[in-house]
């Protein structure tokens, strides 16, 4: 019964050998993508992007095929470091020679068929860096103040008309979930230009501060009125001002009143008709105002004596 068994197994291996030996002697065509890596002088920039890849119709035997299409070796190395003059280049007469094709394969079709090199002069600058990285964190919690990156912007090089055009430059996506502690990430930057433009560096460092949210009221806090006559003096009803904060649980315990900043300007008296002014509320940063009484204050004018 095994004899039989190992006979038959060994019949459909052969069976498909053979199969597979014949069928890859026939010809066939291929799509692959290759690579395109470009080299250039510290002193050269494009002035237009290239494509990251290149495609390619391939045709032969299928045996060669084979070998192409389990490769890893492919790539399409573009050396322009010697080359001082705008280009046409074929692709589809040259990526033979650039990715050692086998003599019985042919380029069928490439695309694209024809890369346009431009260059322009260079020049370098820095640019601001867009944070785009998402952070979701617990019920409860809240991120203090603005994330802090390190550093906060970038040296770009590449060619003048390209970095005219740039502002910022963006962070890879990424997403942290259920965060409620203190939050330091290490980023790469988008490449999104790479055949364009060099990035210096190519990471930054993202320190988020992450308290538990927290509310507070302040009551009775004063209100300064300024730029009054030495002749005049105001009465505010009612007197004083009550306000609530949030912000991190931390930050809100170590604030003081007097680092509540209340006032109104005796102009904006002066020129009111409604018989009612809003004040002006200053406080620290990473604090958010949730709602302040009164939203208006009434007042007399009194002249001193």
């Amino acid at each position: 019964m095994r004899k039989q068994i190992f006979l038959i197994i060994y019949s459909v291996v052969f069976a498909v050998f053979l199969w597979l030996s014949v069928s890859l002697n026939f010809l066939y065509n291929i799509n692959l993508k290759i690579p395109l890596d470009v080299k250039l002088r510290d002193n050269q920039a494009l002035a237009d992007e290239l494509p990251a890849d290149i495609e390619v119709v391939l045709r032969g035997r299928g045996w060669d095929l084979l070998g192409m299409w389990f490769s890893k070796d492919l790539n399409y190395i573009l050396d322009l470091s010697s080359v001082k003059r705008n280009l046409k280049l074929s692709i589809q007469t040259t990526v033979g020679e650039k990715i050692n094709l086998p003599s019985d394969v042919s380029v069928v079709a490439a695309y694209p068929d024809t890369l346009n090199i431009d260059f322009d002069n260079i020049s370098t600058k820095y640019v601001r860096i867009k944070n785009i990285v998402a952070v979701s964190l617990k019920e409860g919690y809240e991120i203090v103040g603005i994330p802090k990156t390190t550093p906060d912007s970038v040296k770009i090089t590449g060619a003048s008309s390209v970095l005219s055009k740039i502002k910022f430059i963006s962070t890879e996506k990424k997403e942290f979930k259920s965060i409620n502690s203190n939050l330091t990430v290490d980023i790469n930057l988008s490449d999104s230009m790479s055949n364009l433009v060099k990035i210096e560096p190519r990471t930054v460092k993202i320190f988020y501060k992450i308290e538990l949210a927290a509310e507070k009221k302040f009551e009775d806090l004063n209100v300064t009125i300024y730029n009054v006559p030495q002749n005049k003096e105001v009465l505010l009803i009612p007197p004083n001002l009550t306000l609530s904060l949030r912000g991190g649980v931390d930050l809100l315990t170590k604030i003081s009143p007097s680092e509540l900043k209340i006032s109104i300007d005796f102009d904006m008296i002066e020129k009111d008709t409604l018989g009612s002014v809003t004040p002006n509320i200053e406080i620290p940063e990473n604090l958010t105002l949730i709602n302040f009484t009164p939203q208006k204050f009434q007042y007399i004018i009194k002249r001193k004596n």
